[in-house]
């Protein structure tokens, strides 16, 4: 068999709780899915993070805490969203 990387992405920047109510916001729900992916067989998660208000943010503080999370859950590679 051919090695297969599988990545998730979690939570995108414009998909909202109104388009799906199941879209993890928090860093607690993040880590939460992300742990999810990797127990299903992904090895790497795609990581967005939102404000209090739901909205995409770049804010290095909330994309500390949710990776940090993810961290102690989980092994799975965390690649941050660059855009």
């Amino acid at each position: 068999m051919q090695p297969l990387i599988i990545t998730a992405a979690i939570c995108g920047a414009e998909v909202t709780r109104e388009d799906t109510p199941h879209l993890p916001i928090t860093p607690e729900e993040l880590a939460a899915a992300a742990t999810e992916c990797r127990a299903a067989g992904a090895c790497m998660v795609h990581l967005h993070v939102r404000d209090e208000a739901g909205n995409a943010t770049q804010s290095a503080e909330i994309f500390k805490k949710a990776v940090a999370l993810i961290r102690e859950q989980s092994d799975i590679i965390v690649q941050v969203s660059t855009g």
